[in-house]
């Protein structure tokens, strides 16, 4: 039961963290870098709770997601160019990992 309930857990940080992208997303179109950084904060926060209650074999991706939300907050003000794709790919994947685990 309790395995189940981390795997709960999991998934719901995991799509919240999915969302908080979006919302990075829409920030980064209306060009207000500012709140695209402490949206991705929040990203890497969720993260962070997804991967404590994540199953071993999603640690891994989760942990990459992770570092690739550290490469987009450190890139952002530098190589903005591009992040609305990278963002939207790194979205996709949480959104897959989620389904892959229901």
């Amino acid at each position: 039961m309790r395995s189940e309930l981390d795997r709960l857990w999991s998934a719901y940080y995991l799509a919240r963290s999915a969302t908080q992208v979006a919302d990075a997303e829409d920030a980064l179109r209306v060009n207000d870098l500012d709140e695209v950084e402490r949206v991705l904060v929040t990203v890497g926060a969720s993260l962070n709770l997804a991967y404590d209650h994540s199953a071993e074999q999603d640690k891994g991706p989760i942990s990459e997601f992770r570092v690739q939300i550290s490469n987009i907050r450190e890139e952002l003000r530098i190589r903005p160019e591009g992040m609305d794709d990278r963002l939207r790919r790194l979205r996709q994947s949480m959104l897959n990992l989620v389904d892959e685990n229901e």
